[in-house]
């Protein structure tokens, strides 16, 4: 072989090597062929989108409702019969909290067929907090009851309270509170 045929060769193999150290130092440091990023040898890459939340745990509560009209076979307290109506809650240890929130949290007069009075004061009478001591549960609420539109409404906000917390086996007796202060929660104790 000549001179110059053997520096061409050396040329074409120093260049080739070149390329080679240029190529293994660009993937070290972390660049693909197609210039992705890859992880480095020995890691997990994270996942392209974030994975999503587990599904929160949940828990069913049942709220009291009122038939006003005397369709079903529920229990009768004051002008009406009692309906529970199920209601699903983010798991938690306060289950009560979440009934009573829950039943506060209604905006709907009418349920389907069921009367819900608790929406009708949501203006003026607002929930709190509960506790469960011995077997009472504490019911602190503020405001003032509204929305009265006949005898039969007096009761119909403490009713409902009560049966949402009734339903609870910890629970055998209600105190309900107004501003701090015990009410029967009724016209001549409803703090308006």
């Amino acid at each position: 072989m000549d001179t110059t045929g053997r520096n061409i060769l050396i040329a074409v193999f120093i260049v080739l090597l070149i390329g080679l150290v240029v190529w293994a130092a660009w993937t070290r440091n972390g660049e693909s062929t197609n210039g992705a990023r890859t992880p480095p040898i020995g890691t997990i890459p994270p996942p392209a989108t974030p994975p999503p939340p587990p599904p929160a745990a949940t828990a069913s509560v049942r709220i009291a409702l009122l038939d006003t009209e005397h369709v079903t076979t529920g229990p009768e307290r004051g002008c009406d019969r009692l309906v529970m109506a199920t209601y699903t809650v983010s798991t938690t240890t306060m289950h009560l909290t979440a009934a009573l929130g829950t039943l506060f949290g209604l905006e709907e007069e009418e349920i389907g067929s069921w009367h819900n009075f608790i929406a009708r004061t949501n203006d003026t009478l607002s929930f709190d907090r509960a506790l469960v001591e011995d077997g009472t549960a504490h019911i602190y609420l503020s405001g003032s009851l509204s929305g009265l539109a006949g005898v039969c409404d007096g009761p119909r906000a403490r009713i409902q309270i009560e049966e949402t917390a009734l339903q609870f086996p910890t629970v055998q007796t209600v105190q309900l509170y107004l501003n701090e202060q015990p009410t029967t929660l009724t016209p001549d104790q409803s703090g308006s």
